[in-house]
């Protein structure tokens, strides 16, 4: 049959976003709502399944752009942290902690809003190749090529759009694992939010409620940690008995971006495709939304007034990075020391500040060096 023949598209994007998950769409959306025209790329259909435990932490809800209530299942205020031992502590607020979604039922949410927003949606097959001068970006796909002025790779943790950047290993990108499952039959769905230190090396197993089940999953900041089904569904039977675990999904997740080069000139790797994942809570979405509004931010400032795009989204992103750099430091240590980090974690006088760092993101990373700090004047316990 031959190779399809190039099709020159002769419309020019102000952005070409591959990816369509929420850091592409948070970028997408910014930007259609400044008036620039943009390709939203994606290799899948929409509803489509992906491993993620749901959750949107209050400083997501802010970073986002429209409300999501329509998909929010469940609205928690308080998280159950378990130590190494069986011992539990419930860490309170009096706000909502976090809003729990399930991701297929999100992004399929997310993607229309975008849609309706302005930004044009493509169904195509695997990037070709991607092509950056002085004067703007193409973008190819088996038997078309988009043009436009700049691209953003949100495109996730298997990036192709920064396997063609940097290669297949770059040496500034480290990857996590989670595996996660559904629970239908245990209580309706209704539990508290869950951390089991216990569970898992160099990281924990999680319970997200949904309502009409439960979101459980193991989580490893480092990827030589060995998460496979048999384990994830021992766990499900140790902690629930004798009841079904369904749609058992690995996932990568990315690291790195406190380490990555400057930008390219006229192509952003955002989320996962960028490293903006947090090493010490897992959680991946906040990075994808604030580096993808950051992206869209850079470009519109050079469209506007001539800014540098890539300098721009360099400083949009400086103190994400920098947060990043210490979350990762904090992981080492946290998960290195799963029974003193417990101690610490839960102490009456970090209790308030570790709910509400976690649910607002502000200063987590200092306070996860704070709470290091303190556990090396605890007494030791025989």
């Amino acid at each position: 049959m031959g190779t399809p023949p190039i099709i020159a598209d002769m419309e020019r994007w102000d952005a070409i976003i591959v990816g369509a998950g929420p850091a592409g769409c948070a970028a997408a959306y910014d930007l259609v709502e400044a008036g620039r025209r943009v390709a939203l790329l994606d290799r899948t259909e929409f509803p489509r399944h992906k491993a993620c435990a749901g959750g949107l932490t209050r400083k997501t809800l802010r970073a986002l752009r429209y409300s999501v209530a329509p998909v929010t299942r469940e609205i928690v205020s308080a998280i159950v942290v378990e130590g190494q031992k069986g011992e539990a502590a419930t860490l309170k607020s009096r706000n909502p902690v976090c809003a729990m979604t399930v991701r297929r039922d999100l992004d399929e949410y997310c993607l229309g809003k975008t849609r309706a927003a302005g930004a044009e949606f493509f169904r195509i097959a695997a990037i070709e190749g991607i092509e950056a001068d002085a004067d703007g970006v193409v973008v190819r796909t088996a038997g078309r090529e988009f043009r436009g002025r700049f691209a953003i790779g949100a495109d996730g943790v298997h990036s192709r759009v920064r396997q063609m950047l940097y290669g297949d290993a770059p040496t500034w990108m480290r990857r996590g694992f989670a595996l996660e499952a559904e629970v239908r039959n245990c209580a309706d769905g209704k539990a508290d939010l869950i951390f089991d230190l216990a569970a898992v090396r160099q990281g924990y197993a999680w319970i997200f409620p949904k309502g009409d089940h439960l979101n459980v999953g193991l989580y490893s900041e480092s990827s030589a940690e060995r998460l496979d089904r048999e384990r994830m569904l021992s766990w499900v039977r140790q902690r629930f008995g004798d009841v079904r675990a369904e749609n058992v999904t690995g996932q990568y997740l990315g690291f790195g971006a406190e380490n990555a080069p400057p930008p390219e000139r006229r192509i952003f790797l955002v989320g996962d495709a960028g490293g903006f994942a947090d090493a010490l809570t897992g959680e991946g979405i906040y990075g994808a939304i604030a580096s993808g509004q950051a992206a869209a931010a850079a470009i519109d400032a050079e469209l506007k007034d001539g800014t540098p795009a890539d300098r721009a989204f360099a400083e949009r992103t400086a103190a994400l990075r920098r947060d990043l750099m210490l979350s990762a430091s904090g992981a080492r240590w946290f998960y290195g020391n799963p029974e003193l980090g417990y101690r610490a974690l839960t102490a009456p006088l970090f209790r308030g500040a570790v709910i509400n760092a976690y649910a607002n993101g502000t200063k987590i990373a200092a306070l996860a060096n704070a709470v290091r700090r303190f556990a090396g004047v605890l007494p030791s316990r025989a």
